[in-house]
C-alpha cells in the first residue's frame, strides 16, 4: 500500500467528513474509514471542540480493509 502525504489524507478526510457527522447532537466524537485510490485505506478520527466544531484529531493507516 502506498503511503500518502499527511496533507492529502487530511484534505480527503475533510472533504468527506460531513457525510459521517453523527445525527445525535450529544455525540462528541466519530470516526470513519475511507480509501484513496487505488487501494490505500485510512481511518479518520474527529472530536467536537468547545464551540461545537468538528476537528480532525488524527488518522491512521487501515490495512484491514
Amino acid at each position: 500500500m502506498k503511503k500518502h502525504p499527511k496533507e492529502l489524507v487530511e484534505a480527503t478526510a475533510g472533504a468527506i467528513m460531513e457525510h459521517f457527522i453523527p445525527k445525535n447532537k450529544e455525540e462528541n466524537s466519530f470516526s470513519f474509514h475511507f480509501t484513496i485510490p487505488p487501494s490505500s485505506n485510512y481511518k479518520a478520527n474527529y472530536q467536537k471542540d468547545s464551540k461545537g466544531i468538528w476537528i480532525l484529531v488524527g488518522f491512521e493507516v487501515d490495512e484491514r480493509l
